[in-house]
């Protein structure tokens, strides 16, 4: 597999969370704060990009570059007929299917964003607060994207 860019797997990325649940804002990579994103404005989806970035070499000096993206995903839970928590689960369970694998990329093992990285999947620990005591419920899950 031939070197690709970071901002080709980004845009691929934003490919599959955007298709993956009925946002009304985002997918967008500028992150705001959720008190600047009004309930009207909720589902909102953000890609921050300002963690951590790894390399790791292989015995032929190839190196896989590994990025770490956070989504920030703001959910309107003012409504006291609504839970809160079923909403993130039903955001979670979204994105699960958004990353399930499918076509060639079964055969792999590997989530390649339709070619755009070597491998890309949530990784790690997830935030949910599903916003019971003010209602601003929010979900942040934490995606790996390896490039060869």
């Amino acid at each position: 597999m031939a070197a690709s860019t970071r901002e080709t797997a980004i845009d691929a990325l934003i490919g599959v969370i955007g298709g993956a649940y009925a946002w009304k804002l985002g997918p967008t990579r500028r992150l705001k704060l959720w008190s600047d994103v009004p309930a009207a404005s909720r589902p909102a989806c953000f890609l921050f990009e300002g963690g951590q970035e790894a390399y790791s070499w292989t015995e032929r000096a190839v190196p896989k570059r590994i990025i770490e993206v956070k989504l920030f995903i703001y959910l309107n839970a003012k409504d006291t007929a609504i839970v809160g928590a079923a909403l993130l689960n039903d955001v979670m369970d979204a994105l699960d299917s958004a990353f399930a694998l499918s076509g060639a990329d079964t055969v792999t093992g590997r989530n390649t964003l339709g070619g755009a990285a070597y491998h890309c999947r949530v990784d790690g620990k997830i935030l949910k607060d599903p916003g019971d005591l003010d209602g601003d419920a929010v979900l942040i899950a934490p995606v790996k994207i390896t490039l060869p």
